[in-house]
């Protein structure tokens, strides 16, 4: 989607154009539709467009209110367009020239950072107060967009990417080294959401606003998950068909586009009901559905015998049902995992949690820019919210609350829809998470006595553990039972906040927005707000969605509970390139910057498992995503020749 940045100088020194040049070159492929900039006295600001919407065509943003003196840019793809001209009174032939920057400033000229509240969609947007010499940002809920600020008195400098706030120059480029302990820890602490893998630069978490003026800033939330308030309906009938209407509703607005229209499309619940019901609505248009399903380049069965390795076929299912879904397999072949790796760097300036999905992500982004698609669907929120399965440990916190009665009859239920004995079911429900903390420390002695690795990227732990001491801690509380709420929470807020950090950075490289109907906030709070039964129900669980796609997903799609496995290939995909991992890890090694964050012995020995086949199946993502890493930290400190890279 379309970009923001800009800067300020909170003091009351004028700026110069030109010095947000760096920054506006940076964000030049976020605008392939025209870049714009404007200086308000002590603030510049700049927009990059990108012209998917009807309405974007006439996005002209920046904008200066001069009877405010308020300068304003936004990137903003609203979801509830018609109610905002409605409250404005925009006369009906003017609304498709209206865009959504317009409408965001009117939002904000009338309700100022209460607007925030009450603008849907995806949104970022800037606002500079000259009178009173302060910035305000704000993003949306929990959308696809990111927000980046570095602060330091008297500047503030913001941009939709970090390497467009990296870019000015007074911004330094420096690791924050607490957050890639934190990461390569697999960590992800509440308090670590804003931070970045620079220091000092910070992301706009979902739901957020910042106020900076003076020698001060400000950051607060203006919706919270804790805050949803409770859905009570009458019947089961009544809950499925609200839901159904919302849901389709989040499905319908994001269609907006002047450009084919695409998904994801897996063996999922979310993916798989998002295509579904964005098939049904462009039928009646007469539009066409392109949905991509990443395929297993090798066969994978023998490595994950428990898991569905190959979601073609029940994908397949679902495309059939609709004639306008054209069904798209993505093997990636064209790219290897590696070089994957050093695209995903390229382009976002960062490294990313799963490294071994970049194949088929990239893969399927290259397809749809092939085929000139403007929006790419998927339904990566929906865990948390669509297709919420009750909680890990839901019956295990009823009996916690002391809720007996209601904690027995869910105990039963569950036992008689899955077939199991009385003794599976409490090992289960019961057992399983009171013994969590146990075996988490189980496992840290086997891991210090060496007999067993259990990195999450093999890192040197004795430094990561100097930069940061509370790292076990950390992780002890991180085993202990979560309850729903707190589970949901980290399902919905960390990972929305995560998915804001990662697809705008590669959507802008390849020209489309990706829009997430599952992370729509008026679907989200009605998922929060009704009972944990409608999602329980007779034992099961994701019981709302399975029960709501009655007619629209094939049966055996509602009803499957095999998990699915992304790149079950990975181990085969990098011994097909041997020679290259070989390269990679002898390039690592020999950078002593490497080896104060990774330990690159058990990185090798995890490669000569891999060869040997006498590795975890998991052991190749753990290496894969240290490589990752290892590159990251090779173009923070290039001592040595990126050989493997500039391949």
């Amino acid at each position: 989607m379309s970009g923001i940045f800009g800067f300020a100088n909170l003091d009351g020194r004028p700026v110069s154009r030109d010095d947000l040049q760096p920054m506006a070159e940076q964000m030049a492929g976020w605008g392939p539709d025209g870049l714009h900039t404007i200086t308000a006295g002590s603030a510049a600001l700049g927009h990059a467009l990108l012209i998917v919407t009807h309405e974007s065509r006439f996005e002209k943003m920046p904008f200066r209110d001069e009877e405010e003196k308020i300068t304003f840019t936004a990137a903003a793809r609203l979801d509830n367009r018609d109610e905002l001209c409605d409250l404005f009174s925009i006369p009906h032939p003017e609304r498709p020239v209206t865009s959504d920057g317009r409408l965001a400033y009117l939002a904000y000229k009338k309700w100022g950072r209460d607007a925030c509240k009450k603008l849907y969609g995806d949104w970022s947007f800037a606002a500079w107060h000259a009178k009173e010499k302060r910035l305000f940002l704000a993003r949306d809920h929990l959308g696809n967009t990111g927000l980046y600020y570095y602060f330091k008195p008297p500047l503030v400098v913001f941009a939709s990417c970090p390497p467009a706030v990296l870019a000015s120059p007074p911004v330094p480029r420096i690791l924050d080294e607490q957050y890639f302990a934190q990461k390569l820890l697999f960590l992800f602490p509440e308090e670590s959401w804003q931070q970045t893998y620079w220091k000092d630069v910070r992301f706009l978490p979902a739901a957020h606003y910042l106020t900076a003026c003076h020698t001060d800033v400000q950051v607060d939330h203006y919706w919270r998950i804790e805050d949803v308030p409770s859905v009570r309906l009458g019947s089961d009938g009544l809950y499925l068909e609200r839901f159904l209407e919302l849901y389709r509703q989040a499905v319908n607005v994001r269609l907006n586009s002047i450009r084919p229209v695409g998904s994801t499309l897996s063996a999922g619940l979310d993916s798989s009901s998002v295509t579904a019901l964005a098939a049904q609505a462009m039928a009646k248009t007469n539009q066409t559905l392109t949905a991509f399903t990443a395929v297993p380049r090798f066969s994978s069965e023998e490595i994950f015998p428990d898991r569905l390795t190959d979601e073609w076929p029940l994908a397949h299912q679902v495309a059939d049902l609709f004639a306008n879904i054209t069904h798209v397999a993505i093997s990636s072949e064209e790219i290897t995992p590696l070089d994957a790796i050093f695209q995903i760097l390229k382009i976002t300036c960062q490294p990313q949690h799963a490294a071994s999905n970049m194949t088929w992500i990239l893969s399927i982004l290259e397809d749809a820019r092939r085929r000139n698609l403007g929006v790419l669907l998927t339904g990566q929120m929906g865990n948390g919210t669509v297709s919420w399965s009750g909680g890990r440990d839901y019956i295990f916190h009823l009996f916690s609350k002391r809720k007996w009665l209601k904690g027995l009859k869910a105990l039963k239920e569950r036992k008689t829809r899955n077939g199991f004995s009385c003794l599976k079911v409490v090992k289960n429900q019961i057992l399983r998470p009171i013994l969590l903390p146990v075996r988490f420390e189980y496992q840290v002695l086997k891991d210090r006595s060496g007999k067993e690795d259990l990195s999450y990227s093999f890192p040197n732990r004795e430094s990561i553990m100097q930069v940061n001491p509370d790292a076990m801690s950390a992780k002890r509380l991180s085993s202990r039972p979560l309850p729903p709420i707190s589970e949901r929470k980290l399902i919905v807020i960390r990972n929305g906040t995560n998915v804001g950090r990662f697809w705008p950075l590669l959507a802008s490289f390849y020209g489309l927005d990706v829009r997430d109907p599952t992370s729509d906030i008026r679907l989200i709070e009605f998922c929060l707000g009704i009972p944990d039964e409608q999602c329980t129900a007779s034992g099961g669980q994701r019981m709302l969605i399975r029960r709501a796609m009655a007619g629209i997903l094939p049966d055996t799609v509602r009803w499957n509970t095999a998990r699915g496995r992304q790149s079950s290939d990975i181990m085969l995909r990098l011994l097909d390139q041997k020679d290259d991992i070989s390269r990679a890890l002898d390039l690592l090694e020999s950078s002593s910057d490497i080896k104060r964050y990774l330990d690159t012995k058990a990185m090798r020995a995890a490669w000569n498992s891999i060869i040997g086949q006498a590795a975890h199946p998991t052991v190749a993502n753990s290496l894969l995503r240290s490589i990752n890493q290892g590159f990251f930290i090779l173009d923070l400190y290039p001592h040595c020749e990126n050989s493997i890279g500039e391949k």
